[in-house]
């Protein structure tokens, strides 16, 4: 079960490192090339905006399936967490961070986005509103990534500390 979970893990994480990352590359990219040919940053954005609520729904299984996986690999780590070994804990609190930050984009964040970009082409007070939403996502999604990169690295260092 244990390496079952490893593999979990090692799967989730991947995901929401890797695909965030693309996500994110494939926007930046996207409005760089809409705005290239004229099309204002803000309605560029809106048009991309399915490309993260999509996303989102993905996120949110790896994020739940990360969280099954370190729930089990800690039930079988609980001897390295009572000597408080700063590694296991760094990695855990790291995935524990990335799947609450994704948590958070797909279930309060964006589909919050999703009602507003429906309103923010007739009423700016929703435009204003969907650009304090997108900022906070930017904030949040970047939180998945880079605490998805560290549980994924942790390990690593800590094992080749272990072997040195």
């Amino acid at each position: 079960m244990n390496k079952f979970a490893r593999i979990l893990r090692l799967i989730s994480l991947a995901m929401l490192f890797g695909g965030s990352t693309a996500i994110v590359f494939a926007a930046i990219t996207l409005i760089a090339a809409a705005k290239a040919q004229g099309v204002p940053a803000a309605e560029a954005a809106a048009v991309n905006a399915p490309l993260f609520i999509e996303f989102s729904k993905v996120a949110l299984v790896f994020a739940i399936t990360l969280v099954v996986a370190e729930a089990i690999e800690i039930k079988g780590d609980l001897h390295n967490l009572e000597k408080g070994s700063r590694w296991h804990m760094g990695r855990y609190f790291s995935s524990i961070v990335c799947a609450i930050s994704t948590f958070i984009f797909a279930l309060a964040i964006v589909p919050q986005m999703q009602d507003v970009r429906v309103l923010m082409k007739t009423d700016p007070a929703a435009h204003q509103q969907f650009q304090k939403l997108h900022e906070a996502s930017r904030l949040i999604f970047s939180g998945t990534i880079v605490f998805a990169l560290a549980s994924l690295v942790l390990p690593v260092i800590y094992s080749k500390r272990v072997n040195d």
